[in-house]
């Protein structure tokens, strides 16, 4: 797997997890955690993990300019997320591509 391809995937299942973990704390991301939970069978303790990973991205994301495609990309999270076969899924792989690189290339810049 590409180095790109790595940071991807990582970043679409830290959004994952960050917004199962919301659902515990009241957040924006509660109902998408809850869902996600619910399809796999998880518990409370997953819903307060995606949330905090979730809230963990976000900080990312901000600290890089970068809350625009990261709120894009929770949008997306939100309206397309489906159960299939006790897999939570999304359809958000452009969006999650426009957050990395967004982060990319402030990171690069800032070096």
């Amino acid at each position: 797997m590409s180095n790109v391809a790595h940071v991807t995937t990582r970043r679409i299942l830290l959004i994952a997890l960050a917004l199962t973990a919301l659902a515990g704390c009241g957040s924006k991301f509660q109902t998408y955690c809850q869902n996600q939970a619910d399809c796999s069978g998880g518990n409370d303790k997953d819903v307060d993990a995606c949330v905090a990973g979730i809230e963990g991205q976000k900080d990312v994301a901000a600290a890089y300019d970068c809350s625009d495609a990261f709120d894009k990309a929770v949008a997306c999270y939100d309206s397309t997320g489906h159960c299939k076969a006790k897999a939570y899924g999304t359809d958000c792989a452009a969006e999650v591509k426009a957050l990395t690189e967004c982060e990319n290339a402030a990171s690069a810049s800032k070096q």
